[in-house]
């Protein structure tokens, strides 16, 4: 039992570290083709009108938008 608790701790520890090092950029990069590859995983009219619909802004575009509304 301890070393699943210690497995999932360093896991935890580890996905921290992770998300630490990660640019805003490649935060919103990452997002992008995280939801480009689920509209992929679609059936295949499903994935069409689902890729369509997905964000096609640069990151650029989008921290301009972003100031914008501040």
């Amino acid at each position: 039992m301890k070393t699943k608790q210690f497995t999932v701790f360093l896991t935890f520890a580890f996905c921290i570290i992770a998300i630490a090092g990660c640019t805003n950029q490649a935060w919103y990069e990452g997002a992008k083709q995280g939801a480009e590859n689920n509209c992929r995983s679609q059936p295949p009219g499903e994935s069409e009108r689902c890729l369509e619909k997905l964000n096609k802004k640069t990151y650029e575009e989008y921290e301009k938008e972003r100031s914008e509304q501040k």
